[in-house]
C-alpha cells in the first residue's frame, strides 16, 4: 500500500512533474525507512491526490509523479462534529484523530457549561492551532483520508452555532432510549451535525437548548467516555 505524504503546495501538486517534500514529512519518511523508489501518494488535504515515486537528495525527499492528478470528493451527506470541549486538551486531540479517521467534514469546538473556560481561552486555542493541524494531517495519513476536516477558527457556544445551515442535527443523550425516536437520515439531507458532550454530559439547560434544534441519540446503555461517544455517534451516522 502506498505511503501518504502531505503537501500544502496544491499548485505544484496539480501542475508540476515533481514536488519537494517538507522537512517534517521527509523526517517522517526517514523514520519509516521509506526507500528510494517507494510508491507514495501526495495529497493536499482538500481532495487533490497524485501518485509518484520517492526520491532522496541527502536527507531531503521529493516525489517524482508517475500519474496524473486526481480529485477525490466526499459524497453527501456531509457529517460535521460539534464537540463540547473537554477539560483535558489531550482528550480533544484524541477526538480530532478519530474525526479524521471517520471522514468528518467540519469540526466545531464549543464551550459548554461544564467546560472550564480558563483552559480554552481564544489565546490558548490559537496557540494550539499548529499542533491541531499536525494531528489532523497525521491522522489523515494513517487513515489514507485525502481530505482534512475543517476546524472552525472560532470557539463557539451552543447558542451561536449555525443550526439553520444544517439539514439535520443530532446530539448524544443519556435519556432512556425508549423515549427517543428512531434515528434516520433524510434522503434529501446534504449536511448533518452531531453534538457530543463533555465529561459529565450536558447540563439540564443545554439539554433544553439542544432539544429545540436537534434530535437526541442514545449511543449506549452505558455512560461513555468523550472519545468513545464521538466514535459511536459518528460511526452510527456514517452508516445509516
Amino acid at each position: 500500500m502506498p505511503l501518504f505524504v502531505y503537501c500544502e503546495d496544491t499548485n505544484s501538486l496539480r501542475t508540476q512533474n515533481k514536488v519537494v517534500v517538507s522537512k517534517e514529512e521527509s523526517h517522517h519518511l526517514l523514520v519509516l525507512r521509506a526507500h528510494e523508489g517507494a510508491c507514495v501518494v501526495v495529497f493536499d488535504g482538500v481532495g487533490y491526490v497524485r501518485q509518484g515515486i520517492l526520491k532522496w537528495k541527502s536527507c531531503n525527499g521529493y516525489v517524482q509523479f508517475t500519474k496524473s492528478v486526481e480529485r477525490y470528493k466526499i459524497s453527501p451527506p456531509y457529517v460535521s462534529l460539534v464537540q463540547v470541549l473537554p477539560n483535558e486538551p489531550a482528550t480533544f486531540e484524541s477526538v480530532l484523530k478519530k474525526a479524521c479517521e471517520l471522514g468528518v467534514h467540519t469540526i466545531y469546538p464549543v464551550l459548554g457549561e461544564r467546560t472550564e473556560p480558563k483552559r480554552w481561552t481564544q489565546n490558548v486555542w490559537h496557540c494550539k492551532r499548529e499542533r491541531f493541524q499536525r494531528i489532523r494531517v497525521d491522522a489523515c495519513k494513517q487513515a489514507k483520508n485525502p481530505i482534512l476536516p475543517a476546524l472552525s477558527g472560532e470557539v463557539h457556544t451552543l447558542n451561536n452555532l449555525p443550526w439553520k445551515s444544517f439539514d439535520q442535527c443530532f446530539y448524544g443523550s443519556l435519556l432512556p432510549s425508549n423515549s427517543m425516536p428512531k434515528v434516520t437520515i433524510d434522503a434529501k439531507a446534504k449536511s448533518i451535525i452531531c453534538v457530543v458532550g463533555p465529561e459529565g454530559g450536558f447540563s439540564p439547560e443545554e439539554e433544553k437548548l439542544l432539544a429545540m434544534h436537534a434530535q437526541p441519540m442514545r449511543l449506549s446503555p452505558y455512560v461513555l467516555r468523550v472519545e468513545t461517544a464521538t466514535v459511536s455517534a459518528l460511526a452510527c451516522l456514517r452508516n445509516l
